[in-house]
């Protein structure tokens, strides 16, 4: 179990004249009203709570202290309310070691949290111990928030979540949240958050625990994504599969055994910033030719719109599909445009299906997954995507790479950030 760190503690005293000198992480870290709502101490029923034994009955929590020294990375848990009672085995999180024993638990809540640099991905969902979602929300922002602004929206998203009435069964027991950055998942830090600003080296997983006084996971978005699908998607059953998030960014996650590979500083997946063509356009990052820099969604609207200038016909067929409003084009409508015969359309997906065809024959080479699984906004575009990029990277890989190989289009679609953060509340329980 990820526990609560004693390395960054709130205060809730009155301001003083040091308040003005104090960091954004330092005062993103003080209880707001809309977070005081869901820590509402012991008298107005706080449904973040740690277990306490006094409670047990209350909870229908179980703590076993005895060691296994034969199976130290499992714990048992034991799902469902009230009888019909089910019992299964959850691998922990790659690189702990449970010495505590098993956590028992058959009744309560886990909530799942998605943040993005972007402003338009923030979530939080409300699960029970089988990963159902009961209840989310969803706050779009059309502007790219600043760290304090995205945390009050999610103390907001929080209370409404968690509030008395949808909590009939217990209480919550742990917090997963997706990042859509890059994240430390051993230390909990975020090291950036893609598109925004004033993230560096936060200590997301802290702020949570503290906050809402639960245990709390935090991994990249992508990662998330990618044991969501292995869980609960269309991955169920593949024993190594890569997730490819193809939005405004590009993000992939590994899971091997069901446990998501991150790599020795958990960077492993960044495959957006793969170089693929040594004289390509810049990246947000600084480097030229990555791959997020040609085939990301973003990148494929801003090509699309700045080839469109030079030529009319395109120019009309984009005003045609969005209503005249050119600026809010999508890269599923850039394909659509491209199976109507759009010249410069099908021009930008061919570019598509070259450069990240190159992306995913190199990976496949080098860890030989039996499943890619596209997610995100690109990858909406359906057979018109998979189908020629399934050929071309059998183009380029060894058959005995590729043969056995399926590129799929994932099955929970936009919601597989917010499923992911769920799944790694429920993943060392």
């Amino acid at each position: 179990m990820c526990l609560p760190c004693s390395g960054v503690m709130y205060h809730d005293s009155a301001p003083n004249q040091d308040s003005k000198k104090r960091s954004t992480k330092e005062r993103a870290i003080m209880p707001t009203p809309s977070t005081r709502s869901v820590q509402n101490a012991v008298s107005g029923g706080n449904p973040f709570a740690t277990p306490d034994m006094s409670m047990r009955d209350e909870w229908s929590m179980n703590w076993e202290h005895e060691e296994d020294e034969r199976d130290r990375d499992d714990i048992q848990v034991e799902q469902g309310v009230s009888g019909g009672q089910s019992s299964g085995r959850i691998s922990t999180l790659p690189g702990t070691r449970r010495n505590t024993g098993a956590l028992l638990a058959t009744q309560g809540y886990v909530v799942g949290i998605e943040i993005s640099g972007s402003g338009a991905r923030q979530a939080v969902a409300l699960a029970d111990l089988n990963g159902n979602i009961l209840y989310r929300a969803r706050r779009p922002l059309d502007y790219v928030p600043d760290t304090e602004a995205v945390l009050e929206l999610v103390d907001e998203m929080l209370a409404e979540a968690t509030s008395a009435e949808r909590l009939s069964h217990g209480r919550v027991l742990r917090v997963g949240v997706a990042v859509g950055g890059l994240v430390d998942a051993t230390q909990g830090i975020v090291r950036t958050l893609h598109h925004a600003h004033g993230w560096d080296n936060f200590p997301l997983q802290d702020y949570f625990a503290e906050r809402l006084n639960v245990p709390c996971i935090i991994d990249n978005n992508a990662n998330a994504a990618a044991l969501a699908e292995v869980k609960h998607g269309v991955g169920q059953g593949e024993r190594i599969a890569l997730y490819v998030g193809l939005g405004r960014g590009i993000g992939g996650g590994l899971v091997a055994n069901e446990r998501i590979y991150h790599g020795t500083t958990c960077t492993a997946g960044e495959i957006g910033h793969m170089l693929v063509k040594e004289d390509g356009p810049k990246c947000s990052c600084g480097g030229f030719g990555h791959l997020e820099a040609i085939v990301s969604a973003q990148a494929i609207v801003r090509r699309m719109i700045g080839l469109s200038v030079e030529y009319p016909e395109t120019e009309a067929a984009i005003r045609r599909v969005t209503g005249a409003r050119a600026e809010r084009i999508t890269a599923e409508q850039v394909f659509r445009l491209a199976v109507d015969g759009d010249a410069i359309a099908r021009h930008i997906v061919e570019e598509v299906h070259t450069y990240l065809g190159i992306a995913l024959a190199n990976i496949v080479q080098l860890i030989n997954p039996g499943m890619i699984i596209l997610g995100g906004a690109v990858a909406q575009a359906g057979d018109v995507l998979v189908e020629p990029l399934q050929k071309r990277v059998r183009q380029l890989c060894l058959p005995a790479a590729s043969q056995s190989l399926r590129i799929v289009k994932g099955h929970l679609g936009t919601e597989a950030n917010i499923v992911g953060a769920v799944t790694l509340a429920l993943q060392d329980m």
